[in-house]
């Protein structure tokens, strides 16, 4: 294993989880400091356990992923090079923009059988970008450029199992670039900074477009052609009230209006599970706030409401009471 700057090592059997770090979101990258640079991709987190030649995936809600992503197993049961803990991300890359796609992965990600994964023609690859703990030696207490050189030597690097790529300087080009080619922005990172598994300030996020996840709180009657629902009404907890943050007409296919409905109908309630305060008017279909949605949107209003809101997904890697506004 690659050595470390005379940070001191802790030895111990390998843990059964560790909670993944998160990144806090800022407007601008770092301008003072010792920082690195990653792509900000648009995919799912995952922690990776690979334990006496048999590799785990979970979420980083701690949810098992192995049958959503059987190919992913396969290939790091042979790619890692003993005992570890990895955290990366599951993309799927869009073939024509050249980068990660959430509605692409949406396609996978409600999938548990290896079968009708593979006949949905998505592809996925796992970039790997943090390493945890390896051979009996916790690394959460390095240094992150330490780690990144465990993972660099600890793992076989080829398809679909890939080295997220970092730079040390540039942050401003690479930020203008990602933006150009629609990816979803840029991630700092503290090069000194240790592995704490919770949200912090030593990694940021820098978007291009203002996205995050929602809480589904109700849904409006269809209108016209479409079937199934017509808006999602969405928000967020502030402390134990969750607030309403606006109505989410835009974003569904068939297959999607499909899905949405199989899991809201059995969580229809009464009554709204929103805070006190103005509501869209006409039919709503309220229900109980477990669905977490991934939205794209312009901006915040001054009323604090989504402007061009824009449905991108379901997420099932957070859970709703988690759910905070970002920006």
């Amino acid at each position: 294993m690659t050595k470390t700057r005379g940070a001191p090592l802790r030895y111990r059997p390998q843990p059964v989880w560790i909670p993944p770090m998160l990144a806090t979101l800022t407007d601008d990258p770092p301008t003072a400091g010792s920082w690195l640079y990653e792509p900000k991709l648009d995919g799912v987190r995952v922690l990776i356990f690979a334990s006496g030649g048999r590799v785990r995936l979970f979420s980083r809600n701690r949810k098992p992923l192995d049958a959503a992503y059987p190919e992913l197993v396969e290939a790091l049961s042979m790619a890692v090079r003993g005992d570890a803990v990895l955290d990366g991300e599951v993309v799927a890359i869009d073939p024509v923009r050249g980068v990660s796609s959430f509605a692409l992965l949406q396609q996978r990600m409600q999938l548990r059988d290896a079968v009708r994964a593979a006949r949905t023609g998505v592809s996925v690859m796992l970039y790997l970008f943090d390493a945890l703990y390896y051979e009996g030696i916790d690394l959460t207490g390095l240094p992150l450029v330490d780690r990144k050189a465990v993972l660099r030597d600890v793992v076989w690097y080829d398809d679909p199992i890939r080295f997220t790529p970092f730079r040390t300087s540039g942050s401003a080009r690479m930020y203008r670039d990602a933006c150009s080619r629609g990816a979803e922005g840029i991630i700092a990172k503290r090069a000194e900074s240790r592995y704490v598994g919770t949200r912090s300030p030593e990694w940021l996020k820098i978007k291009c477009v203002f996205q995050q996840e929602f809480v589904i709180g109700g849904y409006t009657e269809p209108q016209g052609s479409r079937e199934r629902l017509g808006a999602l009404l969405v928000g967020y907890y502030d402390g134990k009230s969750l607030r309403y943050a606006g109505k989410v007409g835009t974003g569904y296919d068939r297959v999607t209006l499909e899905l949405l409905h199989r899991k809201l109908t059995p969580l229809h309630r009464r009554t709204s599970p929103f805070a006190p305060g103005p509501l869209p008017a006409g039919t709503v279909q309220w229900v109980t706030p477990r669905l977490v949605a991934q939205i794209g949107f312009a901006e915040w209003t001054e009323a604090g409401l989504l402007r061009h809101p824009r449905f991108l997904g379901l997420r099932e890697d957070k859970a709703a009471k988690e759910v905070r506004r970002e920006g």
